[in-house]
């Protein structure tokens, strides 16, 4: 098992009696197999209709390993296995309690974005992924905020988190309309929304996501009669969805991905996105898309907005690299490592 018994200690003090069940259970539990054969990828539940659940499914479907997907209710009865691979930190750190066997096998860990909380603060979580055996980074600057809260450097690997070049089809642009995507949450930067499709009222503007009603002032974006909400509709209405658009605008403050940037643009969408997650990284600014300080109002992403409409580039050929089959062909190399 690794670490030593005075960080144990440290930790235990902290964090009181949360892991102490599963730091004994593992300490006698089998030492982890050399060979990985039998790999799961863990999500909630409520996650197979959203975006989680379909990148475990698909990470898995496109494994060379023994891998299936478990979804679980309360991050308990998970099945035995080499391997697991969690979509998002939080849940590995409740594994860890409801199966402390999982400590001594191979565990890769999908930081998503930092999302700190009284129950999972920096230092309980960061303790946890140093027990990790990989840590999947969306983007480079996560690995250097990881590094710098104490994640061992040698467990993070910076890796876009793929789609599908075959669900996900290129259009021809020319239809004019300009589309959102996400769950609600105060970092998607919603003020900023509701200042763009209000000041570009000849612009027909969709917004494809779930819990917006969280949100105050929710009701006078509805209000508005250039605006569309596409409430929890399935993933598999996704790729029609981006097909009645032309402009993908991403706003959020703060971002791992955000994976819709890159589905809209393996569909041919031009995106206009806040310089956050892995959008420096897959938008060339003026070639393949447009870049925006995560501060900027809306008088500085309207005329973006306006730019990407004249935009001839093909937007699909750029992201072809990222897709789900590589992206498990890499998290395969890790687990076999």
């Amino acid at each position: 098992m690794k670490g030593n018994l005075g960080e144990y200690v440290y930790f235990l003090l902290v964090h009181k009696w949360k892991y102490l069940w599963a730091i004994l259970v593992s300490k006698f539990s089998a030492s982890v197999s050399k060979e990985v054969n039998d790999v799961v990828f863990v999500a909630r539940e409520l996650d197979k209709k959203w975006i989680f659940g379909a990148k475990v499914r698909r990470l898995s479907h496109y494994s060379s390993l023994n891998a299936k997907t478990h979804y679980h209710n309360k991050l308990r009865n998970l099945p035995d296995a080499d391997g697991y691979f969690f979509i998002y930190q939080n849940y590995f750190c409740r594994c860890i309690r409801s199966k402390p066997s999982i400590l001594n096998k191979k565990n890769i860990v999908m930081f998503t974005h930092p999302n700190w909380d009284k129950k999972y603060s920096k230092t309980h979580v960061v303790w946890c992924l140093n027990k990790a055996n990989y840590i999947i980074c969306l983007n480079s600057e996560i690995k250097t905020y990881l590094t710098n809260l104490g994640v061992k450097p040698e467990l993070l690997k910076v890796l876009h988190i793929g789609t599908s070049s075959k669900f996900f089809n290129s259009h021809e642009r020319g239809k004019g309309d300009v589309g959102f995507c996400s769950s609600y949450h105060a970092r998607k930067n919603p003020k900023l929304i509701y200042d763009i499709v209000k000041n570009m009222p000849d612009k027909t503007f969709h917004l494809i996501g779930q819990n917006w009603h969280n949100y105050d002032g929710f009701q006078d974006i509805l209000s508005l009669p250039n605006f569309i909400y596409h409430k929890e509709i399935p993933y598999e209405s996704y790729p029609e969805m981006y097909s009645k658009i032309d402009v993908f605008v991403s706003p959020s403050l703060l971002e791992g991905g955000p994976v819709p940037v890159l589905e809209a643009m393996m569909s041919n969408c031009v995106p206009v996105a806040s310089k956050t997650g892995y959008c420096t990284d897959l938008i060339n600014h003026g070639e393949n898309g447009f870049l925006f300080d995560v501060n900027a109002s809306y008088e500085n992403v309207i005329p973006l907005i306006e730019k990407a409409f004249s935009l001839r580039a093909n937007i699909r050929e750029t992201v072809m690299p990222y897709t789900w089959e590589n992206c498990a062909k890499t998290i395969d190399g890790l687990f076999l490592s």
